[in-house]
């Protein structure tokens, strides 16, 4: 009862024979696989280069690689390295923390002198503290108008409660300098 596949007959397997050892380039049972899948194993088609070949086969493609790498580059180090709790207005850094301790939240806004400014005017800043919850609604204000004098590091700081606070929103605007700092309540 011979069997054929393709005019080649099959091979009876013996099932008493325990220990069957397959060679997977040369076996007999290559002879029942298509043509496609048997020059595939034993080597006879070429896979395409993989995407990194391609994308460096030729100028103009490394160029438009070392590009997208570089891109990759810059968005990823200004991504770690951006503080948005950090500004500069007006000649003043401005940086805002907040942390919560016991059903409070505790704000604080730091301000100082850049090197770059040599001004000893004082500066006068309008602050808006804003307390944004776990729904993104602003659940408490504080504003006060501070003058900074050029020189000394000067602190601004508020007191709110706690209701499930997770981040403090600080807006700073001298004269028609804008800007807005950002930054998450960490628990104590």
């Amino acid at each position: 009862m011979g069997e054929y596949v393709n005019g080649d007959p099959i091979e009876e397997m013996d099932p008493s024979e325990e220990n069957l050892v397959f060679h997977y380039k040369k076996g007999s049972f290559r002879k029942r696989e298509d043509q496609s899948t048997r020059d595939l194993a034993t080597g006879k088609i070429n896979l395409r280069p993989g995407l990194i070949k391609s994308l460096v086969s030729t100028k103009g493609n490394r160029i438009v690689f070392f590009v997208m790498l570089i891109c990759i580059g810059v968005t990823v180090f200004l991504g770690l390295f951006r503080q948005p709790e950090t500004d500069v207005v007006s000649g003043v850094r401005c940086n805002a923390s907040a942390f919560s301790f016991d059903g409070n939240v505790y704000a604080t806004l730091e301000m100082e002198n850049t090197p770059k400014n040599k001004s000893e005017l004082p500066v006068t800043m309008e602050v808006l503290f804003e307390c944004i919850n776990v729904e993104n609604a602003v659940a408490d204000k504080y504003a006060e108008t501070v003058i900074y004098v050029p020189g000394e590091k000067q602190y601004l700081r508020t007191v709110f409660t706690d209701y499930d606070m997770k981040k403090l929103r600080v807006s700073l605007k001298v004269g028609k300098d804008e800007k807005v700092l950002e930054t998450s309540v960490s628990q104590r």
